[in-house]
């Protein structure tokens, strides 16, 4: 008499005969799916393996260890290469680092995968064999959070646009993916900054997501849709900020990533901001509408002004005067500083007015965003008086170290720059170069 809830077949696969246990006839059957071996359901030429030893079960496969244990959870100044840390986190260790493999879990006979399935009644309800997942969603989940509880906070102090980062933005995040990419990705290098000890782990999340963001908004491009604007607009802005963060991460971890240099590094970043620049100006008419419409507009309050922005503009005459009486100067190369030096003037302007908020954060982007293929290419090559230039430019990363995502990049960049200009420009440099400690 068969067991209640127990239906006797006689039709099922040879390998659960073999095995006494109970086949519930799907192809493949869901015991050798789980066992992954073949099943003469799908294969009548496959026949059940007789190892006494394993009683018929093969042993279920374990992920490949990482080649270091160590390296996660350790200082971002040992941290290994970032491809490394991305396959730890996306396919992490079945064990923990560092500990051995028990006997228990190292046999076939003890894992749950290898037993006779005591509930039928579920199993026939698996859409595909049994696979070993990481649980990146966790970490993902983990990152959702940090985005709507800390790492939002740091975007804006304006209270309309707080409340369309951390609540409108992720609505809009559902519906495309590639926004929803990049908050996970300000979240992950904001807890980078938050603890170093795990900062690896967290990079490797970040740039991951990063990584992801760029792929897909990079296929809106083309054609920016109405109904996509504001999910573009909002991810050009964040990623600007990330690669900020991550380059800054990167260059604290030079056996982790190649060695460029300051000056190289924020040229790439030039290109990206004047780049999501051009996306701007297209989708800034169709989100006027929008969860970012307060992004368009001034606060209604008065802001604290930055008084570095004065003082830049206060020097700037001295230092067009010593471009332009300087007689071993190459004519192309000095009309090309005095004009990136003009540009200062309308970074300032957009920076300076009393309802202008993030302005340092205005004045850094703006100014990038008008510069000449020829200025950048001097630059490039780290000729003196582009250096010098640029020096006053990263005076206000100094004035900018409340952003998390900005932070050591003024004694960065200004090293970079202090250190590549010759002599007779020493005069030049001498106002940038007392930012330094």
């Amino acid at each position: 008499m068969p067991r209640l809830g127990h239906k006797k077949s006689r039709l099922g696969c040879r390998q659960c005969k073999a095995r006494h246990v109970k086949c519930d006839e799907l192809k493949p059957c869901s015991n050798c799916a789980r066992h992954k071996v073949p099943c003469s359901l799908t294969n009548p030429d496959s026949q059940p393996s007789t190892d006494g030893s394993s009683g018929g079960r093969s042993a279920p496969t374990r992920p490949k260890q990482p080649a270091t244990d160590d390296t996660v959870g350790k200082k971002s100044s040992t941290t290994s290469s970032p491809s490394f840390q991305i396959d730890y986190v996306l396919n992490p260790p079945t064990v923990s680092p560092g500990q051995g493999t028990s006997t228990s879990a190292a046999s076939g006979d003890s894992s749950p995968a290898s037993q006779p399935d005591q509930f039928p009644f579920l199993s026939r309800f698996l859409h595909r064999p049994e696979v070993i997942e990481a649980d990146i969603w966790v970490l993902d989940l983990e990152l959702m959070h940090h985005w709507s509880t800390e790492a939002y906070d740091g975007l804006s102090m304006r209270d309309d646009m707080r409340h369309a980062w951390r609540v409108e933005a992720p609505k809009h995040a559902v519906t495309h993916t590639f926004l929803m990419h990049e908050l996970l990705a300000f979240s992950a290098l904001h807890k980078v900054y938050q603890n170093l000890d795990q900062g690896p782990c967290y990079y490797a999340c970040g740039i991951h997501h990063q990584d992801m963001a760029i792929r897909g908004i990079r296929e809106k491009l083309h054609s920016v849709r109405p109904s996509e604007a504001a999910a573009i607009l909002a991810t050009s802005t964040l990623l600007t900020l990330t690669v900020f963060a991550s380059t800054g991460f990167e260059a604290g971890c030079p056996l982790a990533v190649g060695s460029n240099s300051a000056v190289d590094d924020i040229l790439n970043i030039f290109n990206l901001m004047q780049g999501m620049g051009n996306v701007l100006t297209i989708a800034h008419q169709f989100v006027m509408d929008s969860f970012l419409a307060p992004m368009l507009c001034d606060p209604q309050e008065d802001i604290p002004a930055q008084p570095l922005l004065q003082e830049i503009e206060q020097q700037l005459p001295a230092l067009i005067t010593f471009v332009e009486d300087k007689r071993d100067l190459d004519a192309s190369e000095r009309t090309a500083y005095l004009e990136a030096i003009a540009n200062f003037r309308p970074a300032l302007a957009i920076a300076s007015p009393l309802k202008a908020d993030n302005r340092e954060l205005r004045f850094l982007f703006n100014w990038s965003l008008h510069l000449k293929p020829t200025f950048l290419t001097y630059t490039r090559q780290q000729r003196s008086g582009a250096l010098v230039v640029l020096g006053y430019y990263a005076t206000m990363f100094f004035a900018a170290e409340q952003y998390w995502y900005l932070r050591g990049w003024g004694d960065r960049l200004m090293r970079t720059c202090c250190n590549g200009v010759d002599e007779s420009w020493a005069p030049a440099i001498q106002w940038p170069m007392s930012f330094l400690k």
